[in-house]
């Protein structure tokens, strides 16, 4: 692999950190892992950690050397005000070496993986969500911050799922099996020392309950198929909100769902937010990505270089992301 040149994909979330090697022909080669990281809470040092790691992994497997790179497109998580994006990049540039960094939100790469369109709307819901709007012309919006607390991704179903389990033991919310279901996750015998456990943040990630509550509802239990569809609901809002407000056509746009929520086995929330758009917007095209977040980093780097969009159908593409388990849905 003597005088090749490469680009590096890179995707770092709240959970964990991918990194892709390509070359220049769309062909993936290597794939690295770290885990996740969020440069405003876990700080940049820990952040640049884990994304050195997952690209030096990845550079490894591929034979290859930083200074065989010709460029890093990175989605990173927490990258929301303008000024982050600059100081994102001149981190990635220093802790990798690599000179030529560009920085987007994380749920930017997602569009990217799931669409070559140029206008169209992205919702991401995993260990958190957030959405953005793409217009042909203008700088893509990121909700960010927008985003409530109460609908922020699988953190926030976990909560709501525990705060029903808690008030159904009070008569404040209907009798629920997400009592039985949480009280056997975290091995505790009663609503006391579950609500002590939570008090004293000795529960740890409530995305972890989020299984528990997709099996809940695949069983018919009202409360947590209720709280299924309400948290789509208003998920969903982000993006029709977004269309409307910025004055997107819906019959040119494409919207692209992506995060691990959508994966799970249960269809409940892939139908709930499908049907609220299209209430809202019959004519709109959605989109299930097939590949993985950090391949839509790979392709950002791609199209740059290339001046053109690189298909996502193209067979190199398609080929390499199976061969490395960077596929999304089967």
């Amino acid at each position: 692999m003597l005088n090749m040149k490469y680009i590096i994909g890179l995707d770092q979330g709240g959970t964990k950190t991918v990194a892709v090697v390509s070359d220049l022909q769309g062909r993936l080669l290597s794939a690295g892992y770290a885990d996740g990281s969020l440069h405003s809470s876990n700080g940049m040092a820990h952040s640049m950690e884990r994304a050195t790691e997952a690209i030096g992994e990845a550079l490894k497997r591929a034979n290859a050397a930083p200074a065989d790179v010709l460029c890093l497109h990175s989605g990173m998580t927490g990258a929301d005000f303008p000024y982050e994006y600059e100081l994102l990049r001149e981190a990635l540039i220093a802790a990798t070496g690599i000179p030529d960094v560009r920085v987007e939100n994380d749920c930017i790469i997602a569009y990217r993986a799931g669409t070559s369109s140029a206008t169209g709307a992205v919702l991401c819901i995993g260990t958190g969500t957030n959405a953005a709007v793409v217009r042909q012309g203008a700088p893509p919006f990121v909700y960010g911050y927008h985003i409530r607390d109460e609908d922020s991704g699988g953190e926030a179903l976990g909560n709501l799922a525990l705060r029903a389990a808690l008030d159904s033991e009070v008569g404040l919310e209907r009798a629920t099996d997400l009592k039985r279901l949480i009280l056997g996750r975290y091995g505790l015998d009663n609503t006391d020392e579950l609500m002590e456990g939570w008090i004293q943040g000795k529960l740890g990630s409530r995305k972890h309950l989020v299984p528990l509550i997709f099996e809940a509802a695949e069983a018919g239990d009202e409360v947590a198929v209720r709280l299924i569809v309400e948290f789509g609901t208003r998920n969903a809002k982000y993006v029709t909100a977004g269309l409307r407000h910025y004055g997107v056509p819906a019959q040119e746009a494409e919207i692209v769902l992506s995060g691990s929520l959508f994966k799970a086995r249960s269809p409940l929330l892939r139908t709930t937010v499908e049907e609220e758009l299209k209430r809202h917007f019959p004519s709109v095209r959605i989109i299930h990505s097939v590949y993985e977040p950090v391949v839509g980093a790979a392709l950002l780097a791609l199209d740059r270089l290339n001046g053109e969009q690189y298909p996502l159908d193209s067979r190199p593409l398609a080929d390499s992301v199976r061969e490395l388990g960077l596929i999304r849905l089967p």
